[in-house]
């Protein structure tokens, strides 16, 4: 009889074990919603209200990386910029210096890890400068200036999803189809400044060969809408470092965004919706918003049933944002 309890206990301890490594994990978070990539903070009496010639005082930035995608390898780029005429020297007081062109500042690159399961608020960086007030117009009691802080960085928006690729789109054969094409609507973001706001889905008549009496196949297409939902400004992936550094950078870097799809393990031919014939697999955004078409180059048999697939897009793309706060250089009390 021992036995028999003991064997009952060890047979118990297995189907609970097994029930436990079959239950999801209610637990786990959507780090991939939302429309924040990073944001930018001043500390507070950074800079301070008010400084006096000669002065030197602090500027401390807080990044916050919110999104879902971890800026590495020093990838990102920060520039303090302050007014030309009434300051002597900015300093970085951490990190390696990058030059600027122009003007008084100084750059400094930096990481930041974004959000994921074992840190849902995502990572954060302090980068702190020294600044050096210089003279004022003779003729003035205080000036007026100002810090300006841009952030340039990399990020990366990614959709996973699942199509119904709808093999019977007139509804013909009899009986119950497993899915039916239809659009796909995003409000809630993917967890980075760029988002997909909706997927139209389609299904067009595909010809095996020329001439053919009917088509014998469709081919899924997908037009993707694509919006700046952030604070910032999306600039070319390449240009992040001289978007930071250089005073004029060329309006071409403007608004660019790289874009792959893929349907299940095939990788789709993507291209502009008003250029058919172009090759490029980028969009350029106007007035914030894009839209770009994604198709399967091979078609799929009509005699298939009507199936889902996983469908996962990934954008590329650089970001840029800034922040400023007034300050007054007072003459010093006689």
């Amino acid at each position: 009889m021992k036995i028999l309890k003991k064997k009952f206990a060890i047979f118990l301890l297995v189907l609970l074990a097994a029930c436990n490594a079959s239950t999801p994990n209610n637990n786990e978070i959507n780090v991939r919603v939302g429309f924040a990539g990073l944001t930018l903070e001043l500390l507070k009496n950074t800079p301070p209200q008010k400084v006096f010639e000669g002065d030197v005082f602090p500027v401390v930035i807080k990044i916050n990386n919110n999104g879902a995608y971890s800026i590495k390898e020093n990838k990102g780029v920060l520039s303090l910029i302050i007014e030309k005429d009434y300051t002597r020297k900015v300093e970085l007081l951490e990190g390696n210096i990058l030059e600027i062109e122009e003007g008084i500042g100084a750059s400094t690159q930096f990481s930041v890890e974004g959000r994921t399961q074992i840190n849902p608020k995502g990572d954060e960086k302090i980068i702190s400068y020294n600044v050096y007030s210089g003279k004022i117009d003779p003729q003035s009691e205080f000036h007026s200036s100002t810090v300006i802080a841009t952030a340039c960085y990399p990020y990366e928006t990614i959709l996973g999803t699942t199509a119904c690729i709808d093999t019977d789109v007139t509804n013909l054969r009899p009986g119950k189809k497993v899915c039916n094409a239809q659009d796909l609507i995003f409000p809630n973001g993917q967890g980075a400044p760029v988002a997909i706001t909706k997927i139209e889905t389609r299904m067009l008549p595909f010809e095996i060969s020329p001439g053919s009496a009917s088509s014998n196949e469709i081919r899924p297409q997908f037009l993707i809408y694509v919006e700046n939902k952030g604070p910032g400004l999306v600039i070319k992936e390449e240009s992040v470092k001289d978007f930071c550094t250089k005073s004029n950078t060329d309006h071409s870097n403007y608004n660019i965004v790289y874009v792959d799809a893929y349907l299940s393990d095939k990788k789709l031919v993507c291209r502009l919706d008003k250029e058919p014939e172009s090759e490029q697999r980028h969009i350029k955004l106007k007035d914030k918003k894009d839209i770009i078409r994604c198709y399967q180059e091979e078609g799929v048999p009509r005699n298939y049933d009507p199936y889902l697939s996983p469908l996962k897009i990934e954008m590329k793309y650089g970001y840029t944002q800034s922040i400023s706060a007034n300050y007054f250089i007072m003459k010093p009390n006689n």
